[in-house]
């Protein structure tokens, strides 16, 4: 389980603790910065790990991102920083230097204690974190939090405000809308997306995994195909409703892996080469279904196959010329 670290004073009606223990995390407060050096080199060394300021105000879906995406082994929001185990040596040395300086360091001829914050200033361990991590130059993941709230507050008035602004905001709406693809075809756009997020979601909530919907969908083009294979009218007419579902389906595994965070390798590799199954499947059971009426078409379901194939070579390689143009920061 991974672990996350309170640190400072409890804010008394403060809801952290409970968020942060719904999104998996066992939760353990630290007074200062020496109790949660203490606490980070007891937590479990292949676990994440979490540094989060007692006093922070936020959207659930703000710490969600901050703290569970699994494709960062970094990553910070204001007030919270969290760690891979991959990453877990460069946030124990960040730490280990802000306990230093917190801890006075020139008073035992090491270096020179950090100066207290200015008025208004706040003064977040997390923060001074991520800044440390920032100077030895680890890349650190910063999620984009449009609307979302995600803040330390300095004083009374601050949170007061925080917490109107964080009321202010559909947290759950800005998860649906962000389980979306921002630009995807007009069918899926227009057709699927405006009721396949809230599949998404009841599919998050019973605890189903982006895999299984995907498998979900190659078994409904599987049965599909069969459908079709048969000949009839009705039959034909069953693939296509099944076919739809299918890709409903499909649209859906994709939504959930935005709106929980299940990202993997493996959910990748599936959900393009299940794809390839499907459209490969059907194609052969409408070429079978039309020779059982005496229709040979198998030349033109072979056309089709070999079409979309080289649509899909074209498609993933115009991806990656243009993934590898974008990461290319030469002037040349």
């Amino acid at each position: 389980m991974p672990t996350a670290i309170l640190t400072g004073q409890p804010v008394p009606g403060s809801s952290i603790e409970s968020e942060l223990r719904s999104l998996g995390f066992d939760v353990h407060l630290a007074a200062g910065a020496a109790d949660t050096e203490t606490l980070l080199a007891r937590a479990p060394g292949d676990e994440r790990v979490a540094v989060v300021d007692a006093r922070f105000v936020g959207h659930p879906h703000a710490l969600r991102l901050g703290l569970t995406d699994p494709r960062f082994p970094l990553a910070a929001i204001p007030g919270a920083v969290t760690a891979q185990p991959a990453a877990r040596q460069t946030l124990t040395r960040a730490m280990a230097r802000e306990n230093s300086a917190v801890g006075g360091g020139s008073a035992h001829g090491g270096a020179p204690a950090r100066a207290r914050p200015s008025v208004g200033e706040v003064d977040s361990l997390p923060d001074r974190i991520t800044a440390a991590l920032d100077a030895d130059g680890a890349e650190v993941h910063r999620p984009e939090l449009g609307r979302l709230v995600a803040a330390v507050p300095a004083d009374p008035q601050a949170r007061n405000e925080a917490r109107q602004a964080v009321a202010a905001v559909d947290d759950e709406a800005v998860r649906l809308k962000s389980a979306v693809k921002a630009r995807d075809g007009f069918v899926t756009t227009f057709l699927i997306s405006p009721y396949s997020r809230y599949i998404a979601r009841w599919c998050a909530r019973r605890g189903l995994t982006p895999n299984q919907v995907t498998t979900a969908s190659l078994i409904t083009a599987l049965i599909a195909a069969g459908c079709a294979a048969t000949g009839t009218r009705a039959g034909f007419v069953a693939a296509g409703v099944l076919l739809i579902a299918s890709f409903v389906l499909d649209c859906t595994d994709g939504q959930l892996a935005r709106y929980s965070l299940q990202y993997s390798t493996l959910g990748a590799w599936l959900d393009a080469t299940f794809d390839r199954a499907k459209e490969y499947a059907y194609y052969a059971g409408l070429a079978l279904g039309a020779a059982r009426g005496g229709d040979d078409v198998w030349a033109l379901a072979l056309g089709a196959m070999v079409l979309q194939t080289c649509r899909h070579v074209v498609d993933f390689s115009f991806n990656e010329a243009n993934h590898d143009a974008t990461a290319n920061t030469s002037p040349t």
